[in-house]
């Protein structure tokens, strides 16, 4: 095996395969191999006389941790019959499974998933609260979100509330009144939803000695991959398991540590590295020499120091283009693809990375317009969006009296209007017009509202303007009662009114839209080849030939929440995941012109502080311009 091992590994992998024992953290650069350290240490320690059931494998995804098997397995020759192996949660529910009676756990309680516990969640919020003060209170949704942020980072009812929404910190009392019923009422049920695997396995391992030591004699070695993306339950739980042996492989790159909003501590990894023997494999075998030349420029500043390898020839300098605005972007972007395409380059190599979603609108638009098909990771498409669809709603019925459809969307926002009313509403305004609205007697406060913007927005040409009365009116609000992720959303209505300004009629705007929309889902399922259009949070782990990062722009990456928050070190990660994607070219691409928010919150906000453009050096990247000269 250990000359196997010496064909199949490089040196610094050879070395944290067979050197590591005791606490050790294996920090695993991008594209450097990470997989084959944990499938061949597997394979190192069954060879050495270690039996499967006392190795435990611990992942993030099924996946992951089947591919991991699977290689082992092969390695190995061995069938790993015994083998502990999964998600947290996985391991955690065998746990349950075994010790909850504990804790008045049945040993065949269920679990709910999602949607069972927001249902579950939504029963128990409607007993307690009168029908009357529900729209104060989080949705059921919201409520799940607070709680889980509470339990992934055992922090207080009151910093998840701040966290999550500090509008409801005047809730407080109620919100704790409805998770406490809501834990009652899981357990009057014999249920546990997907937190309290975690909490529950925790609670267990950190109160009862006698459990702990039995479990943890049983395994001799844990292994827990992507560690930079644990939390500080999941982190304890490892720690506790490993109590006897003290065999505890960690592997990650607190670099990548990119899921803090969900509980994520990259100090898990520089918490671990103090009492840990730390290996590092910097050879890097995805990207060429001269983007590893820049990826190791860009190196977060409060992480690890590595310095990564490049395995492969010399090939093209990363490219730093400033456009003008969005639409320069797009279309550069949209002509760079068409060129690839035309050198033989798949598109299924080609990917689109951006900070969040709103950032890829302008992109859907232009890559429809050049018959260019793409798949979105990120979300929906742009005019497949609640959101998007309501507010394209309000502008049609400012152009188009007579769709009925429209009037019905928007009718059904206002608070007191449900599907019958709704209908009668429409029917009216579809045939006689906006006078329709005198003959209508309605006491919603939310209907008088939605006239009168209507009426006002009759008289604005711009169909950017109208959209943005519409927001400022009346949707802002609706959109925090209506959606968790309101924030987001509301960037992609920004960005909306941004694409809407351009155009001087709002008929020219929804033609526009709208046509190429449906000429892209229409022809969705007749190509093979396609773009991948992504968020950098999505596209962690995957890789592409060629790779564009759009907006570099300050309010947009890094993102104007990480000023406010003083979260910087994030955003710096983020960048790092996203250059770390490429293979051959990459291009970061950043714009002169426009704002990079229209408002947020009550403020105008033009692109102000941290840039990552003046972090590059100048002597490692190509600079283009395009569409500058506006």
């Amino acid at each position: 095996m250990i000359e196997d091992l010496k064909l199949k590994l490089d040196e610094e992998q050879y070395k944290a395969v067979v050197e590591s024992s005791g606490k050790t953290l294996v920090i695993a650069g991008p594209g450097s191999g990470k997989t084959r350290v944990i499938t061949y240490k597997i394979a190192h320690l069954i060879d050495s006389g270690i039996k499967p059931n006392e190795i435990m494998l611990v992942t993030f995804t099924k996946a992951a941790a089947r591919e991991m098997l699977q290689r082992a397995k092969v390695v190995s020759k061995s069938n790993l019959n015994g083998i502990t192996a999964g998600t947290f949660h996985h391991v955690c529910n065998l746990f349950l499974r075994r010790y909850g009676r504990l804790i008045g756990l049945k040993s065949n309680f269920t679990i709910l998933d999602s949607e069972d516990a927001k249902d579950l969640m939504e029963s128990t919020r409607s007993q307690l609260i009168p029908k009357s003060e529900r729209k104060t209170i989080p949705t059921a949704k919201q409520l799940l979100s607070i709680a889980s942020y509470m339990n992934n980072t055992l922090t207080s009812l009151r910093e998840a509330i701040v966290k999550y929404n500090p509008r409801y910190l005047e809730q407080e009392h109620t919100i704790e009144q409805i998770l406490v019923r809501y834990q009652q009422e899981k357990q009057n049920q014999n249920a546990v939803d997907y937190d309290d695997l975690l909490i529950h396995t925790l609670q267990i391992l950190s109160t009862n000695k006698a459990i702990r030591l039995k479990e943890s004699e049983k395994y001799k070695w844990i292994l827990v991959d992507e560690f930079q993306d644990t939390n500080i339950v999941q982190f304890k739980i490892v720690e506790l398991l490993s109590t006897v042996h003290k065999n505890l492989m960690v592997v990650g790159d607190d670099a990548q540590s990119i899921y803090s909003f969900r509980g994520a501590r990259f100090e898990n990894v520089i918490d671990f590295q103090k009492e840990a023997t730390t290996f590092k494999i910097q050879t890097n075998y995805r990207s060429s020499q001269e983007i590893v030349n820049f990826i190791n420029e860009m190196l977060p500043k409060k992480s690890i120091k590595k310095k990564l390898k490049a395995t492969r020839t010399t090939g093209i300098k990363p490219f730093l283009v400033q456009v003008f605005d969005h639409y320069d972007e797009a279309d550069f972007v949209a002509n760079e693809i068409l060129n690839f395409q035309h050198n033989g380059i798949s598109l299924n190599e080609i990917a689109v990375l951006y900070r969040a979603h709103a950032h890829s609108l302008e992109l859907q638009l232009a890559l429809s317009k050049h018959n260019i098909p793409f798949k979105l990771y990120s979300g929906l498409r742009f005019t497949e969006t609640a959101h998007v669809k309501d507010c394209l709603a309000f502008l049609k019925t400012t152009v188009n009296f007579e769709e009925k459809i429209s009037w019905i969307r928007i009718l059904k926002l206002a608070t007191g209007i449900g599907n019958i009313k709704a209908e009668n509403y429409a029917e009216k305004l579809s045939k006689h017009g906006y006078d329709a609205f005198n003959e209508i007697k309605e006491k919603s406060k939310d209907f008088h509202i939605l006239r009168d913007t209507i009426k006002e927005a009759i008289d604005i040409q711009n169909p950017g303007e109208r959209i943005k009365l519409f927001y400022i009116n009346f949707y802002n609000k609706k959109m925090e009662e209506k959606f968790e992720d309101y924030r987001e959303r509301k960037e992609d209505i920004e960005r909306l009114i941004e694409m809407a300004t351009f155009y001087k009629i709002p008929e020219l705007f929804l033609n526009d839209i709208l046509v190429s929309e449906s000429y892209e889902i229409e022809s969705e399922n007749s190509e093979k080849e396609k773009v991948t259009l992504t968020t950098v949070h999505q596209a962690k782990g995957l890789e592409w030939k060629v790779v564009f990062i759009l907006s570099v722009n300050p309010g947009d990456f890094p993102h104007i929440m990480s000023f406010r928050e003083n979260n910087l070190d994030e955003e710096e990660r983020l960048f790092y995941v996203a250059i770390t994607r490429a293979k051959d070219y990459l291009y970061i691409i950043h714009s002169v012109g426009g704002s990079s928010r229209i408002f947020y919150g009550n403020d105008y906000i033009l692109r102000r502080g941290k840039s990552f453009i003046d972090d590059i050096p100048f002597h490692l990247v190509e600079h283009l311009e395009y569409g500058v000269e506006k």
